[in-house]
Parts: C-alpha cells; structure tokens; sequence
C-alpha cells in the first residue's frame, strides 16, 4: 500500500496548485462478501444496484474486482450499511482504482484557487464546491453549514449552495413557491471540464447531511406541464444508452458517428450565459464570454469527443453529450460519409435539441432515476455512461453536505 505524498506550490503562484502521485493496491483476498442486489425501478430506468457487505474504508482486491465488474454492468452502484463514515483519502483511492493509468491523480477540473485563509489555516476551492485539505480532489458540494469539527473548515462554515435563479431563463420560480416544495433540475451533464483535462471515469458522492422534509415536485418548465416527485436534494440521473435508444432510427445513425467539440475553458464561457429552464442547453442569447476574454487557452487543449461512448466491458454504447458546452459539431450519417461542420451556435443548439431533438426525448419522468441519498451511504456511478442533475429544495429542510470525488482520467473518450 502506497500513501499520497502531496506537493503544493508557493504562496506567489496563483491558483496554488495540489498535486498527488498514488499507486494504491487494496489489500488482496481471495473473494469478496459483497451482494448486488438489483434495483426495481416502476418505471423504464434499467441501471442502479444495492451494494452490501463490502466495508468502503476496509475494501480488498477482490471486492474491488466485484465493485468494478458491478459498476460497468449497473451503472451505479449504492453502498448500504457503511460501518462509519467513508474517509476523503478512502473515497480518493476508491475512484483511483478505476483508473491505475492515471499517474498525476488531479482533480478533474483543474488546479483550486485558495477560497479562504485564516487561523493559519488555508481552504482551497470555491464557495459552492471547497477542497477537503486531507484529500484535495474530495469536494463538499450542497448547501449549508457543514458538521461542527469538519476537517479543517472553521466553525459555522457554509457551502454556498446553487440556485437556478442565477444561471436559468426567467421566469424563475417565485420563492413561495419554492419554499413549499417547487424544485428544477439545474444542469444535465456528466462530470468533466470539457477542456484539457480527461473527464473521470467514475463519479462518487458520500451523504454526510441530507435535508429533512417531504418530496419535492421538479418542473420541466418547458409548457408540457411535466412534474415528478422525488426525496429532497436527490441526484437525477440518467441512461445514455437509453438517450441513444429513444432517438429516432435516422438521428441514431447520425450521432453513432459524430463528433461534439467543446468550448475552450467551457464552464467559464458560459458562466455569462443562461441556461434553459430544464438545464440541458444553453439559451442563444449571445451572452457567452468572447474567447478572448477566456482564461488562456490553446488549440491543443480543446475536446472533441464522440457523441457516443462505449463501455469497455459490456460492449453498451450511450450517447454522452454536454449540451451546454458544446461549440461546434462534426456530423456524419455513416462511417465513411461527408462530415458536415456546424459552427453557428444557433444551429448547433438547434441540432442538440429544438429542431433535432437530440436530448430532451429521453428528459422524460419513466427515464430518470432520483435517487434519496441516506446518511452514510456512498453511491458510486460510471461517469461515461450516465447523465445526472442536482435538484432544489426549501431552505427549511436544512443542509445538504456531500462528499464528492472527481479524478481527471488517463484517456480521453473515444469510439
């Protein structure tokens, strides 16, 4: 077993950067005590499994194997009855393990400017997502004030928490409304930069606090009328391979050989922009931040990725795309056809979903997949091959603190 040995830059440099190199082996045995238990769903969603048995903090090889072999089957994976709290370093070497090619162990988006500094003590991060100092690619995201005592966060610290008024079209939801149970989906995504760095291969949240209270209701605010009830703060997820499989037969050729490029520095570009009400695009507004007014960027470091991925294991193909992101297209009807180049942004907006429908057919309530984070539970999700959402809820119903853990992966996604 290998332990982390941090570098950090000077005070001088800005962003300071944390680095790790790992290699972690978990300790060996011969086989694992671990179930996967099936998750019924009443409706389409056809992922998610129930992990017991394996004590996160204490896995061995052979759970390992039978969490990954789980994980690329099911697509998410809920770990129940966790003995204690996962620790940051044990969720690091978890996400880690996926991926023993990765030699830098980066956080996937890139190095934290310092968030705050005091009592000698120095946060990284952002207000919405600070780095747990024990483990820097381990965020906390959510709302409200964390645990007394938590790591180094100073008494009566809180999260500062993501309000789709700052980032929808209006009209937003009033906050009577909102405070009795209204809720969005803010983003649908899947985790990456979309510039440089690789996106993970996994994705995994601890629920440290969770809000108290009824179900929310999320509108899609898009003039169907469309609702559905769900646990407060839970993670809407999903299927890219259902996204590919409700494409009509001829938009399902197309995308199976195009390619998306992303914006240079995209959540930055469109940091000024705002999104549709059901968070899967980006209104053309002309209100993205001109590239020259970017942080700096080369040619070398923008991604172009296929519209569809590939599990590695199964064989399943999803359609993974970043709506909000996305910059140009390069479209194909078949392998060897005329690639078409789509640069107005206009137009490709219109491809991803108002004249194509490339996303929003599979937005539907009996494809998603809200899952109720339990205290202490850990859910660990395959990060090319499903898309996910955080949701809102009252204010009332207390904080919201999870642990997250991104890991910037060794490839890019390809074919």
């Amino acid at each position: 077993m290998v332990f982390a040995v941090f570098t950090t830059a000077t005070e001088a440099e800005a962003p300071k950067v944390l680095a790790i190199r790992e290699v972690y082996q978990p300790p060996s045995a011969t086989s694992s005590d671990g179930r996967v238990v099936p998750i019924k769903h009443d409706n389409k969603v056809d992922f998610g499994a129930e992990i017991y048995g394996i004590d996160l903090n204490n896995f061995t090889s052979a759970d390992f194997a039978l969490i990954s072999d789980a994980l690329h089957r099911h697509k998410l994976l809920v770990f129940k009855e966790q003995p204690q709290m996962l620790t940051p370093q044990q969720q690091y070497r978890l996400a880690s393990c996926f991926d023993p090619d990765e030699k830098t162990g980066g956080f996937a988006h890139g190095a934290d400017p310092v968030l705050l500094s005091e009592n000698g003590v120095t946060i990284y991060g952002l207000p919405n997502r600070p780095a747990i100092n024990a483990q820097p690619q381990v965020h906390i995201l959510g709302r409200g004030e964390v645990p007394q005592g938590h790591f180094d966060f100073p008494p009566g610290f809180k999260v500062k928490g993501i309000d789709h008024v700052n980032f929808h079209l209006p009209p937003h939801t009033p906050q009577e409304e909102r405070d009795a149970g209204s809720s969005r989906f803010y983003q649908w995504h899947w985790d990456g930069s979309l510039y440089k760095i690789p996106p993970p291969r996994v994705g995994c949240l601890l629920a440290v606090r969770t809000p108290k209270g009824p179900d929310v209701t999320v509108h899609w605010g898009d003039g169907t009328g469309r609702t559905m009830d769900i646990a407060p703060g839970a993670t809407a997820m999903i299927a890219g391979s259902r996204a590919l499989q409700v494409l009509e037969p001829e938009l399902r050729e197309i995308v199976l050989h195009s390619r998306i490029e992303y914006a240079p520095h995209a959540f930055q570009w469109m940091s000024t922009a705002r999104s549709t009400k059901l968070g899967h695009l980006i209104e053309t507004e002309g209100r993205e931040m001109p590239l020259d007014k970017l942080s700096p960027w080369t040619e070398d470091g923008i991604c172009v990725y296929p519209m569809v991925w590939t599990n590695p294991v199964t064989g399943e193909k999803s359609l993974q795309v970043h709506g909000q992101g996305a910059f140009k297209l390069y479209l194909r009807n078949k392998p060897d056809g005329d690639e078409t180049v789509v640069t107005d942004l206009k137009e490709v907006r219109a491809f991803m979903d108002n004249d194509r429908r490339i996303m929003s057919p599979v937005l539907s309530p009996e494809n998603i997949y809200a899952h109720p984070h339990q205290e202490q539970d850990v859910i660990l999700w395959y990060n090319r091959a499903l898309w996910h959402s955080i949701t809102e809820f009252p204010e009332s119903y207390g904080p919201r603190i999870m642990h997250q853990c991104n890991i910037a992966a060794s490839d890019h996604p390809s074919v």
